[in-house]
């Protein structure tokens, strides 16, 4: 993930891994791949601290619990609507500066950008290490709350 920064790019090594720590093939082979191209929480944790950093360096208020609402609805809309490919958060940066900073455009674009590529590493790592979590609790609603000890006994 930190070499890449593409969540799909984890795939193969989270499924390898989910499936020898006791995560039926089926359910790894069925929710990595969905994770990888829907549940991105590392990259609306990015979006979240971009938005909060532009909003230091322009000086603009946290007016109203509004301001919140929509930067919450923006981060978690980027972050479902950003594939995982390299370097798709540049739409939700552009969809930050639009909506947030419209008229300090020229500036903001390169700071979230700039802010983007530092933080893309780590929030891919976040999304990968989310998707093989997730993969456990599925198991443990498929397969009973007693899952992992049947698998632990049958190794």
């Amino acid at each position: 993930s930190l070499g890449t920064c593409s969540s799909v790019a984890t795939i193969p090594t989270n499924m390898e891994e989910a499936v020898e720590t006791g995560v039926s093939k089926d359910i790894a082979g069925m929710v990595l791949p969905l994770g990888a191209t829907m549940h991105m929480d590392g990259s609306c944790f990015s979006c979240v601290l971009k938005i909060a950093f532009l909003f230091g360096v322009f000086g603009k208020p946290f007016n109203s619990i509004s301001d919140f609402i929509l930067i919450i609805l923006v981060a978690v809309l980027s972050s479902v609507g950003m594939s995982g490919v390299p370097g798709g958060g540049y739409i939700g940066e552009y969809i930050i500066c639009s909506i947030f900073f419209p008229t300090q455009m020229e500036l903001a674009f390169p700071i979230l950008v700039a802010i983007g590529n530092l933080v893309d590493p780590p929030a891919t790592m976040i999304n990968s290490a989310g998707d093989y979590v997730v993969s456990y609790i599925v198991s443990r609603f498929v397969e009973g709350k007693d899952w992992l000890q049947k698998q632990l006994n049958n190794a």
